[in-house]
């Protein structure tokens, strides 16, 4: 599905990508682990054609992927790649709920956009809200009302910038449930260490210095303490066991 070739990126003099290789396949279940600016939403945006890397090349289906390139397939790569902004808030912009999800499949010129939009909106339990404003919503509202307008598209890829942030239990576990239930290949990146094994299957961990240090199962990494640290993945503090406090490293739990 992707094939990666040492792809770096910068914003201006500032680094996000370090000779990034990778090879994602059909179907795979991936999880970007990595600290805060460590370039997992710059993988992400490189991925949905979104930038482009200023060394190296990205390839989607054996496609070579450009500007020129991707100008020639825009409307097929919309329909198989889709990507949650970490902010959702920035992807909802239509006056309801119901004309956000149905935005997607109208600009593709998808059939039956009316049953994917009841389809979908139901799974996401925001049926009740179509007749809202989005900016009326709570964040975990936002949360799935965005995913909705991704998943209606019924895409071949589906990328993922934090998709658990701002929900409770509840909603947490349904969508990661949701998730399961799709065949599409998963790219997600976060920082929860906790619920990371929960959305797939392949860990790739990418270090403060933007370049990938792990790339395997999950159970190894999560051992390993050195490569955490090296990703910054664990903190130390002081904290309180029976009346004595000492202090040990803990995982990123949040996102």
């Amino acid at each position: 599905m992707y094939k990666l070739e040492k792809i770096s990126y910068f914003y201006g003099k500032k680094q996000a990508l370090s000779e990034v290789t990778l090879e994602i396949k059909k179907g795979e279940k991936v999880v970007l682990l990595g600290g805060n600016g460590c370039g997992k939403t710059t993988l992400l945006k490189i991925m949905n054609g979104l930038i482009f890397p200023q060394k190296g090349k990205v390839f989607w289906k054996g496609i070579f992927l450009n500007k020129r390139t991707l100008q020639k397939i825009e409307r097929d790569f919309r329909k198989s790649v889709a990507l949650l902004f970490q902010d959702v808030e920035s992807m909802l912009f239509n006056p309801t709920v119901k004309d956000e999800i149905s935005f997607g499949p109208r600009q593709l010129g998808m059939e039956d956009v009316e049953d994917r939009v009841e389809k979908w909106g139901k799974r996401l339990r925001v049926s009740h809200l179509f007749k809202r404003h989005p900016g009326e919503l709570s964040l975990g509202e936002k949360k799935r009302v965005a995913l909705a307008s991704i998943l209606v598209l019924e895409p071949e890829v589906i990328l993922l910038d934090e998709p658990l942030s701002n929900l409770d239990p509840k909603s947490t576990g349904e969508i990661i449930d949701l998730l399961w239930e799709t065949e599409a290949t998963r790219i997600t990146a976060t920082q929860n260490l906790s619920l990371a094994p929960e959305l797939g299957e392949r860990a790739i961990l990418i270090s403060e210095n933007h370049s990938v240090i792990y790339d395997g199962p999950f159970a190894p990494l999560l051992e390993d303490e050195k490569l955490l640290l090296e990703a910054n993945l664990l903190h130390i503090h002081r904290h309180r066991h029976d009346g004595k406090i000492h202090r040990h490293f803990h995982p990123h739990d949040w996102e």
